[in-house]
């Protein structure tokens, strides 16, 4: 499934069915920090231009979002990068995402890591979700790989458990042997942050309840429930 051209309306399309994407599902759920940095940046628009609309003002946070999405997308590159045997993948980055680059080459180096899969779309046909997934990979020589999600905010928040379980059900569902699942934190400054994850998957499930409820008109009108 390209998950390019089949992902709209919040769902990933597979013969001609509607699947909720998984971040979407996940939408549900409070984010304080989220509100609280949204405010911040509009503040300090405001701050360093005064003159600006509520509208313009407004606007600042989706900015700084857009250099994040940038940002995360150079960062799905250096692990395609290293995948295909890269190594010096630091040097081969511009000096703002350089730090990055770095952490993870720290983090590949001291978990003895093999890349089996990235940006692999996985599809749950009994639960009716789908996402796709960072990386799968083989760590320190276990027997099974693991899901690994890649984030370089501030920090590691339970959600993305959430979704690294809802992950792993879709791919033991589609006959993939997978162990465990964790978060891997990229910082700025060339430091990483690993986080092992435990079996979130019902939280997920209540999660999806949750969303289908709010949600249900738009649904309907995609023929989700046919």
């Amino acid at each position: 499934m390209n998950k390019t051209k089949q992902r709209r309306g919040g769902c990933y399309w597979h013969e001609q069915k509607p699947y909720i994407s998984v971040t979407r599902v996940l939408s549900v759920i409070d984010k304080p920090a989220l509100r609280w940095w949204f405010g911040k940046e509009v503040y300090l628009a405001m701050v360093k231009d005064p003159s600006l609309s509520q509208q313009e003002a407004l606007a600042a946070p989706y900015k700084t979002n857009k250099k994040a999405k940038d940002r995360g997308t150079t960062v799905h590159s250096i692990v395609e990068a290293y995948k295909a045997g890269v190594f010096d993948i630091d040097e081969k980055v511009v000096e703002e995402y350089k730090g990055y680059a770095q952490a993870f080459k720290a983090w590949a180096k001291n978990n003895d890591i093999k890349i089996i899969d990235r940006e692999k779309t996985v599809l749950s046909r009994k639960h009716q979700y789908a996402g796709t997934l960072d990386m799968l990979a083989v760590l320190n020589g276990e027997t099974l790989p693991t899901i690994v999600d890649l984030k370089t905010g501030k920090d590691i928040y339970r959600e993305a458990h959430i979704q690294t379980s809802a992950y792993r059900e879709a791919l033991l569902e589609e006959g993939t042997k997978v162990g465990g699942t964790a978060v891997l934190l990229l910082g700025e400054d060339g430091t990483y942050k690993f986080e092992k994850g435990g079996d979130e998957f019902k939280t997920f499930l209540a999660c999806k309840v949750l969303y289908e409820s709010v949600n249900r008109e738009s649904l309907t009108k995609l023929g989700y429930y046919l």
